[in-house]
């Protein structure tokens, strides 16, 4: 029989997931915080469930989604930019409460590269992390509570910013005046590559640790985002320094490496053979 994967948070990352996963012939049961969604999951072969995670309850019925699952992948963003006094950590510890009562053997956490400090430079899996911002303070806390957890096999995946399809941070940036930060190096990742690292770690439910994943190539924001706007052919960010030398954080990956993963997919969107377009 097929194994069956959770995803907790089928959204932007998590829906695409689904679909890839139920192609290579697993069972998928996902969650949504909407219920006119669950049709729409439905229809796409996901066994769908509202589940809505607090800080002290969780709406739905969190025993019945986690039972007999092989392996959950738990993506869930912290949103602390919408609500900045949330308590994302707290969220993370009653989940542990159920993943614990479930005996979930298996544990993907989408976390993120901004549990790394903008001024560690050069970090790989063993850099102790030192977060400068609360999301990657409360990712970092969460990332605690869940290696704690002895009793499964937890991987921690730590992706840097999202491209993809219908999503590219060039257009929220286009045309602004921004104070400072253009020689800032990128760390970048396509949604597809980051399918096939999910695919890969699921697949390996020996293998507990934490995984880096960020394409290969750091320019600095400046030339990046410059070179993406010219593509588009709409007006770049416009950074108060004057270009220099990428400098700051630089976000390596040599747990994947030695897993034999290779990065398919260029963040230069002229690279690719079908690039995003300007969101609707």
């Amino acid at each position: 029989m097929s194994k069956v994967i959770g995803i907790l948070g089928c959204g932007w990352l998590g829906t695409p997931l689904a679909e890839f996963l139920l192609a290579k012939g697993y069972r998928v049961r996902g969650s949504t915080t909407r219920e006119e969604k669950v049709a729409q999951l439905f229809q796409k072969g996901i066994d769908a469930r509202v589940l809505i995670l607090g800080e002290r309850h969780i709406d739905g019925n969190p025993e019945e989604f986690l039972e007999g699952l092989d392996c959950l992948i738990l993506n869930i963003p912290p949103g602390l930019r919408k609500a900045p006094e949330a308590d994302f950590t707290a969220r993370i510890r009653l989940l542990e409460t159920y993943l614990t009562q479930a005996a979930t053997p298996h544990l993907v956490f989408v976390s993120s590269t901004s549990v790394y400090g903008a001024t560690q430079e050069m970090v790989t899996e063993a850099a102790l992390p030192l977060p400068d911002s609360q999301t990657g303070r409360q990712l970092r806390e969460a990332e605690k509570i869940l290696l704690g957890n002895t009793a499964r096999v937890t991987q921690i995946l730590r992706p840097g910013g999202l491209l993809g399809p219908d999503r590219h941070p060039v257009f929220t940036l286009s045309g602004k005046n921004i104070h400072a930060g253009g020689n800032e190096r990128v760390n970048l990742v396509r949604r597809q590559d980051l399918l096939h690292i999910m695919g890969l770690l699921i697949a390996n439910p020996s293998l507990s640790g934490i995984y880096n994943a960020v394409f290969p190539e750091h320019p600095s924001k400046h030339e990046y985002y410059t070179r993406e706007a010219s593509h588009f052919g709409i007006p770049p960010p416009v950074y108060s320094d004057s270009p220099a030398r990428a400098t700051g954080k630089k976000v390596s990956c040599p747990a994947l490496e030695a897993l034999g993963y290779s990065f398919a997919q260029s963040i230069w969107t002229p690279d690719l053979q079908s690039h995003p377009g300007k969101p609707g």
